[in-house]
């Protein structure tokens, strides 16, 4: 009887790697075709960089001579910058922290955020079916 639950347990487990590796090996073909059409549309536009590039030198224009100017983004003065905020100088150095001139509300205090509890760790209980009802004849 524990040679049989034991079996079932490791059939179960086996079952569950390639259900991961199967939903891994899809995950990692949508990559690669997404990659595969990147590089195709790159292709694709250097190709008709390299076209322009011959049609203009064809007719004469000057092009290679104009300086290059990078446009502003629209309606943006300055890119937006990753990561995190600067932090506010006058509170670093303590000169100009909220509450510190004569006159103003004194800084109100903040509760305390609250901690996610971390889950217990899981373990690998199986949970075995009853067997299912035998039909009873004769009844």
């Amino acid at each position: 009887m524990l040679l049989n639950k034991k079996n079932l347990m490791y059939k179960q487990l086996v079952e569950k790697l390639y259900d991961k590796c199967q939903k891994i090996q899809a995950e990692n073909e949508r990559c690669v075709m997404r990659v595969n059409g990147i590089k195709k549309i790159v292709r694709r536009r250097n190709l008709d960089v390299e076209i322009l590039k011959r049609r203009l030198d064809k007719h004469g224009d000057d092009w290679r001579s104009v300086p290059m100017v990078v446009p502003h983004p629209k309606g943006k003065t300055e890119q937006k910058r990753r990561g995190p905020k600067p932090k506010n100088k006058q509170a670093a150095d303590g000169t100009g922290a909220p509450g510190s001139e004569p006159g103003s509300n004194p800084p109100v205090s903040r509760k305390p955020r609250k901690q996610k509890a971390k889950p217990p760790p899981t373990t690998f209980n199986t949970i075995v079916p009853p067997p299912h009802p035998q039909p009873q004849l004769g009844t």
